[in-house]
């Protein structure tokens, strides 16, 4: 069977084993994103283990068997609520993109139709008292690290797995600026209060301890006691499973909605927190908000290009809110006092000397006016 030209994969930056078959290769080199192939990967690999098959032998069947066999596993898959329904269709739009680069069909519309209706369930934001159960809870800074990052920035598991030292930009006033998605088409800027850069810094200071020698390409969170990857990466799911035992561990309450589902989800509470933080706060606009969400709004991400220091200064609009602890909070609530009561003191030594400019030219004007009066006499 032939196979792609490694040369011709290592031009993509894609570390394809040569003992793929053709097939698995091609269905890789399709995912463009690094995230979306890793997961529709784990889809594929699951659904073939389940049907008996390996990549080739379900390509070779025909359209007939392959029918059923797709069949019976959208049923599998939607018994006893064993997936919720928007995990089927991301199951399935793996296996479709596996069949159409091999020049397979798949009727995913008729498939779909097997799908039970969706329940409705009801999501809300974690809330700050729940974070700080959170990290009563953690055990490592590490874990610590990661949930004061996802509630600076509401970002995804996966943006958050993908960081990297060079990525992170440590500034003024402990703010750090954050690229996510770096190099990607999907890249923009971010930022994290002093919060959450001390809890980055408390666990890249336990790495360096322990002789871990840190380069702009290593990833900020290792995969140490986690799921990760052979270079050294801790995925995205490995980050969902360091907060779902927090939540477990922390005491949190949360209501389940089906047999998979909650109330507060793992992940994304965090980002419903974010999105709410700044969706209550009218002095941030819109556009901005939906920025630092990473969604696309219109066409603004075709013609919105703010500046990191204009990010930046929408951001700290927001960091009163964003920030977990009840010292911080009042750390932060007394340097805004300061501040505004030396922008009074100096707002009141600019009237003073205002007033001190009037007086000296009233009095020169009368000086004048004395003057010539002498001269006229």
């Amino acid at each position: 069977m032939n196979r792609i030209p490694v040369s011709s994969l290592n031009d993509k930056k894609l570390n394809f084993n040569v003992k793929n078959p053709r097939c698995l290769e091609l269905f890789l080199l399709a995912c463009k994103n690094k995230s979306t192939r890793e997961t529709y990967t784990n889809h594929l690999t699951a659904f073939l283990k389940h049907v008996g098959k390996d990549h080739e032998s379900f390509l070779m069947m025909s359209d007939a068997d392959r029918n059923i066999i797709l069949e019976d596993y959208v049923t599998f898959c939607s018994s006893n609520d064993r997936y919720a329904v928007s995990s089927i269709r991301g199951i399935f739009a793996s296996i479709e993109k596996f069949l159409v680069v091999n020049d397979k069909m798949m009727n995913k519309k008729k498939l779909m139709m097997f799908l039970p209706e969706q329940g409705k369930t009801s999501q809300r934001a974690i809330t700050t008292e729940e974070t700080r159960l959170l990290l009563l809870a953690s055990a490592n800074p590490r874990s610590k690290a990661i949930v004061h990052l996802f509630c600076a920035t509401g970002c995804r598991p996966e943006g958050m797995a993908d960081l990297k030292m060079k990525d992170i930009d440590f500034m003024e006033d402990g703010f750090t600026g954050i690229i996510f998605y770096s190099g990607d088409k999907h890249e923009f800027q971010h930022f994290c209060h002093f919060e959450a850069t001390a809890a980055i810094n408390d666990y890249l200071d336990t790495r360096k301890q322990k002789g871990e020698e840190l380069t702009p390409e290593t990833y900020l969170f290792s995969k140490v006691n986690c799921i990760g990857d052979e270079q050294g990466r801790m995925l995205g799911v490995g980050i969902g499973s360091v907060i779902e035992h927090l939540m477990k561990t922390s005491g949190i309450e949360r209501v389940k909605q089906n047999k998979k589902r909650y109330d507060v989800p793992v992940c994304n509470g965090f980002r419903n927190r974010f999105n709410t933080i700044l969706a209550r706060n009218k002095n941030i606009p819109y556009a901005i908000k939906e920025k630092f969400m990473d969604h696309n709004y219109r066409l603004e991400n075709s013609y919105f290009f703010p500046t990191k220091l204009e990010l930046l200064n929408e951001y700290k609009k927001a960091v009163p809110e964003l920030l977990v602890s009840k010292e911080s909070r009042l750390k932060l609530e007394n340097e805004n006092k300061q501040k505004q009561i030396e922008n009074l003191e100096s707002d009141k030594d600019i009237q003073i000397n205002k007033m001190q400019l009037q007086i000296d030219s009233m009095l020169e004007m009368f000086s004048t006016a004395k003057e010539l009066m002498k001269t006229k006499h």
